[in-house]
């Protein structure tokens, strides 16, 4: 579809050739709000916010299933505004409304020219004849209001509410969020420069709920595999981390987020890889490992489905596999220029190629491996760092690119600054002559500010908006539906990294 200009409505239509005629659903009312045929049966897509929808009704209305299921896609918000191209020219204005000014005729000039006002600064430039004192454009146009030019009408871009006779000191925000309190730019905050359909530029995630929300948790979805058949192919505990759980069906699992099920393993095969494959929109793998990830998963899938060979088309990322090739990765390599004893960092990694087939993504979960190994009272022997090696910077695969950008997952604790006083030689006490905390004491409750407030065992690595509280893994984060920290209603994530 990438090659088709899917703004324009009649392309759209085009694409529902082999719609049945006997669909629930019509197609002119799913090309009028945004969606596009995907060929997989009464599967449709928008072309704004890519959600996907299937599973029509008799009786569905299309307008608000597309609502419900992205309550704060541009289309929905602002059909008039988002770019759409509809293939018989109106009569009316911008929005489909005939609005008239003071004056009693009808609003022409600049009107026609339909500005995105999804933006900020071109909701400003339509104050230029404002004429009430008592509250400023530059407020209201933060607050996702234009003017309409009568009166000191404004109108929203995202709910479309009115609002007119502003009074001295009132604030844009608060009389926004008092009349139109479910509005999603209200929902958003003030904080945030909110442009709709520019989120996933952004990095803003829009919630939505988990399909099968019993198994949101790790221990759900491993408690499903007592007895998966296959454990020598694919070990559970994999699976289960990519959001899979068992479904007692031959070796079928399903996710508990995007609800898409996945068959027919082999050895060779990669949960994370296979799951953002066939699911690149899963929000539970925008989470755990980023949009970087997810697109080169496709880009990986696309560049093999070109070529001759099937065999290319369907392999995973390729990833360290032997102790040489690990040793030379980014992550043993920073380790060594950390001065860490080569015998220590080869060991570490020698076990895990042993127990899982594959070497560590990153520098944190091989520097925690290394700890947890060396023992809570142990004290590493760390040698004088010398000149880091030429490939320290480099990566050894596109699968170790995309841990660079999206890791797995979070390590259980990030190694802080202060953590670095651990490495010495010698044992740390546990109190100092003045009283304060000792190193390994302030290390710890570092690590403890930085646990999952939910599973409290992996890194905090999701801010929910509009809150702006930083409490959950990426793995806990999807199946949260209010912050545990503010108990507010969360309206969006943004993925974020610790340094």
């Amino acid at each position: 579809m990438s090659d088709r200009r899917l703004e324009l409505e009649s392309e759209r239509r085009a694409t529902f050739a082999e719609w049945p005629t006997n669909a629930p659903v019509h197609v002119d009312d799913l090309v009028k709000n945004g969606f596009f045929a995907t060929g997989n049966w009464l599967e449709c897509e928008c072309n704004w916010c890519h959600i996907r929808i299937d599973h029509w009704e008799y009786g569905d209305q299309v307008a608000e299933r597309h609502r419900r299921a992205s309550p704060i896609c541009s289309m929905v918000l602002a059909p008039n505004h988002c770019g759409n191209v509809p293939m018989e020219p109106t009569t009316s204005d911008c929005e489909g409304n005939s609005v008239v000014d003071g004056g009693g005729t009808t609003q022409q000039g600049t009107q026609c020219a339909c500005p995105d006002l999804l933006i900020e600064a071109n909701r400003l430039e339509t104050f230029k004849d404002w004429p009430n004192p008592n509250i400023t454009p530059q407020a209201l146009a933060k607050a996702g209001f234009y003017y309409l030019n009568q009166a000191d009408h404004v109108r929203c871009v995202w709910c479309k509410g009115v609002i007119a006779k502003w009074e001295k000191n009132d604030n844009a925000f608060n009389e926004h969020r008092r009349f139109f309190p479910n509005c999603p730019r209200v929902q958003m905050g003030p904080l945030i420069e909110f442009a709709g359909k520019d989120l996933e530029e952004l990095g803003i995630q829009p919630t939505t709920q988990p399909q099968r929300p019993k198994y949101a948790s790790m221990e759900a979805r491993l408690r499903t595999f007592s007895d998966w058949p296959i454990a020598n192919i694919q070990p559970a505990d994999a699976l289960a981390q990519a959001g899979l759980y068992y479904q007692k069906i031959d070796d079928q699992v399903r996710c508990f987020h995007c609800n898409i099920g996945l068959r027919s393993w082999q050895k060779e095969d990669e949960p994370w890889h296979e799951h953002a494959k066939w699911s690149p929109k899963c929000q539970f793998v925008l989470l755990a490992k980023g949009p970087n990830y997810v697109r080169q998963v496709r880009e990986t899938t696309n560049s093999g489905a070109s070529s001759s060979s099937l065999a290319d088309a369907s392999a995973p990322p390729s990833v360290p596999t032997t102790i040489n090739g690990a040793m030379s990765a980014a992550p043993a390599c920073e380790a060594l220029a950390l001065g860490i004893d080569v015998g220590v960092v080869r060991s570490t990694i020698a076990r895990k190629l042993s127990s899982t087939g594959s070497a560590y993504d990153t520098l944190d979960e091989l520097l925690h491996a290394i700890f947890d190994d060396a023992g809570g009272d142990a004290a590493l022997e760390v040698t004088e760092p010398t000149a880091p090696p030429a490939e320290s910077t480099a990566t050894t695969s596109k699968a170790a690119a995309a841990a660079a950008t999206a890791p797995d997952e979070p390590p259980k604790a990030k190694v802080a600054p202060a953590a670095a006083a651990t490495l010495m030689p010698a044992p740390v006490n546990v109190a100092n002559p003045n009283g304060n905390l000792s190193l390994e004491e302030e290390n710890r409750l570092l690590k403890d500010a930085r646990l999952c407030k939910v599973c409290l065992d992996e890194e905090v690595g999701v801010v929910f908006l509009p809150c702006g509280h930083l409490a959950t893994c990426n793995q806990c984060a999807p199946s949260v539906v209010n912050c545990p920290m503010c108990r507010a209603d969360i309206k969006g994530f943004v993925r974020t990294f610790l340094s």
